[in-house]
């Protein structure tokens, strides 16, 4: 690996012959499928993950598509329905969900190298695809079964084919544009974001006398294939925003309203500016200013969404930009010294080959919860609150979110036991309280599993001179509890604070 990392300084030079730098791609690409592929089961699936395989395990596409819409909103359908015929062949473990992301992860490097030789040439393309091979956002990526490596993929073929109609016009090419932009959209809503900012370079181009008619057809085709499912998105949303949800959307900020203008006009004149400003490239293509806006865009409406509306800002949401960027800096730094370029390209992957032993994310608990639950007695229930996973300040926001209890999904996919599964509602204590009580009493024992934090359960956990409760984990936004009725036997531990 450090060997590739050195021929890319040597053949990023004007003497080498063309192929080289294909023939190194070709070893960055087989060196990221083994580091992508390694270590896929060893770690427990995350919640989110969790969801994905119970969405892809449902038994059509009918019902994997109220999923989102009955049980899980905020998520668009296209990955579950995807993940769902994957698995049908490669079952539903680990590894094979989470294999999925490998492929579409190594998709996305071949088109970060094919967007790098459309855009400037192969050596900017090198440098780009391999700045991003080793990124420690890229492993993770591809280690995770969730919708962000196709996000990825699918809008950066997107964009690939746009430059195409763009400068090559041609029906077949719209029609496939068109048909990527609509199913980066029903994967991730931030999808239309980015058909936003591709409208806006568009929009440039008819500023200087350029139709663009192809690529306008193919932005609007993808629309309309969205269309079906905007009342369904535009629902969801408002849920989401009601529902305060910690994963998209949390109570507004209290900006003063000078602060809410200052931070519309500064985006209203980025935005002007990227779409009307001179020309500053001699490529009449203006690749630099196009990337700048398919990255800058959909970044700073979300930035500004966030300060005027709610907080809404999250680095997945930008996944497609962010996978982008090196193919900007490898661009700009190239155009002022190809040599500082492919130092940069060398010694980026260099460190991030020395850091990603160390980049590795705490695994989740699920496994071991599982296990501990198995240990006691079949008849102990195990509850879960329903609801929206909220901060401290919404939690007794009342909702509809995950009626079953949102950390049931994962317990469930490492649990097969007997134990009863029992909702309480997140959003009423003394409810909660009252159920916990009650059927804890009866069974001589039970589990929390809670995504308060320690102050918000306080008020929904037994009364400690009848129970005994005992924190046996905690972690971000995830408590497991075990709950006994005083004087079982039980090891007598500190109560819960």
């Amino acid at each position: 690996m450090t060997e590739a990392g050195s021929a890319t300084i040597e053949s990023l030079s004007g003497d080498r012959p063309s192929r080289r730098p294909l023939e190194i791609f070709a070893a960055i690409f087989v060196v990221a499928g083994l580091i992508y592929s390694s270590h896929l089961g060893a770690n427990a699936l995350g919640a989110s993950e969790a969801y994905s395989a119970w969405a892809a395990a449902k038994p059509g596409v009918g019902a994997i598509v109220r999923t989102p819409v009955l049980h899980d909103p905020g998520k668009q359908v296209f990955y579950y329905v995807v993940l769902h015929y994957y698995t049908q062949i490669f079952g539903l473990s680990e590894i094979s969900l989470r294999s999925m992301s490998v492929i579409f992860s190594l998709v996305t490097l071949a088109l970060v190298f094919a967007l790098g030789c459309e855009m400037f040439d192969k050596s900017t393309a090198l440098a780009a695809a391999a700045m991003w091979a080793f990124n420690p956002l890229a492993v993770v990526f591809a280690h995770t079964a969730r919708m962000y490596p196709m996000l990825i993929a699918i809008a950066l073929a997107h964009l690939l084919t746009l430059l195409r109609v763009r400068s090559r016009p041609g029906i077949i090419g719209g029609i496939g544009c068109g048909i990527l932009g609509a199913a980066m959209a029903y994967t991730h809503l931030a999808g239309l974001l980015i058909l936003g900012a591709e409208a806006a370079i568009l929009l440039r181009d008819l500023s200087r006398g350029r139709r663009d008619t192809i690529a306008w057809l193919a932005i609007a085709l993808a629309i309309v294939l969205f269309l079906p499912y905007l009342p369904v998105a535009i629902g969801q949303s408002q849920q989401m925003i009601y529902g305060h949800w910690l994963d998209y959307l949390g109570p507004p900020y209290n900006y003063p309203l000078a602060a809410k203008l200052a931070a519309g006009l500064v985006a209203a004149g980025v935005t002007c500016w990227l779409v009307l400003g001179r020309t500053v490239e001699r490529d009449g293509n203006e690749p630099i200013r196009v990337l700048a806006a398919w990255i800058g865009l959909p970044a700073l409406a979300f930035i500004v969404g966030s300060v005027i509306l709610h907080p809404m800002f999250n680095p997945r949401y930008l996944s497609p930009g962010i996978a982008a960027s090196p193919l900007l800096i490898a661009a700009v730094i190239g155009a002022w010294s190809a040599k500082w370029r492919n130092l940069l390209a060398a010694g980026f992957v260099v460190a991030c080959l020395i850091m990603l032993p160390f980049a590795r994310s705490k695994p989740p608990p699920w496994r071991d919860l599982a296990g501990q639950v198995a240990g006691g007695g079949a008849s102990e229930p195990v509850f879960f609150e329903s609801g929206f996973v909220s901060n401290a300040s919404t939690a007794n926001v009342p909702n509809g979110g995950f009626p079953f209890g949102y950390y049931s999904v994962p317990f469930d996919y490492y649990f097969r036991g007997a134990n009863p599964r029992i909702a309480i509602p997140g959003f009423d204590a003394a409810a909660a309280r009252m159920t916990i009580e009650e059927r804890v009493s009866s069974a001589g024992g039970g589990w929390l599993v809670s995504w308060k934090d320690s102050n918000a359960v306080k008020s929904e956990l037994p009364d400690p001179k009848r129970f005994t409760v005992v924190e046996k984990f905690r972690g971000d936004h995830l408590t497991f509890y075990r709950i006994t009725p005083s004087g079982r036997g039980v090891p007598v531990a500190r109560p819960a604070k």
